[in-house]
């Protein structure tokens, strides 16, 4: 019996906000598509393609076309559709609160108050799927404030950090379909913060 993932990268699908810190997940998903040459096909508000992991898995990538706050009707649709269970659903988004280039992975828990994990958790009616978030935080207080930040473009100061955890991301997310465990890629991956390594000294 085929084991069934789904792995979805957050983002909004309007033009302007492409290349944004926001949508990372989106980037995500398009670093892992052109990875093993995969072409994205929409269907309602669902952009998403299919990874042949292995004879006993199926990996579906997903966009959500839905835009961030109702990310969760794709990620649901998608998961009645092809009975992916909860425990086997990776979400990839964004976090203002890790440096970039760092990535934190964990099951369940709370999304901090981002919208679109917010949405997920309602409509799967549980927290208990794999999150995966890049770091997008700038070394100093943005001066537009938080807002802002997330909506704009990533800039070529902080580019290849950002790129560098999409890389991590991806690989945690395709290790973890394949059947690596959730502590070893905490393990190799997870990291805290400058600041925080320097408060703990």
């Amino acid at each position: 019996m085929k084991t069934t993932w789904l792995v979805a990268g957050l983002g909004n699908p309007e033009g302007k906000y492409f290349q944004t810190f926001h949508n990372v997940g989106f980037l995500a998903m398009d670093a892992l598509a052109a990875r093993f040459d995969l072409q994205f096909k929409k269907k309602g508000n669902l952009l998403f393609t299919e990874y042949p992991a292995n004879p006993n898995t199926r990996v579906f990538v997903l966009k959500p076309l839905t835009y961030m706050n109702l990310s969760g009707q794709a990620v649901v649709a998608l998961s009645r559709k092809y009975k992916i269970a909860p425990e086997n659903v990776i979400v990839i988004y964004d976090d203002l609160y890790i440096d970039a280039g760092n990535i934190r992975v964990n099951f369940g828990g709370s999304g901090a108050g981002h919208n679109g994990i917010r949405s997920i958790t309602e409509l799967l009616k549980t927290a208990k799927y794999t999150k995966i978030r890049i770091g997008i935080k700038p070394e100093k207080p943005p001066k537009s404030g938080n807002a802002n930040y997330v909506l704009s473009k990533i800039d070529s100061d902080i580019r290849p950090a950002i790129d560098t955890a999409i890389e991590k991301a991806v690989n945690v997310a395709m290790s973890l379909a394949q059947g690596e465990s959730l502590a070893k890629m905490q393990a190799l991956y997870n990291t805290v913060n400058v600041n925080d390594k320097t408060a703990k000294q």
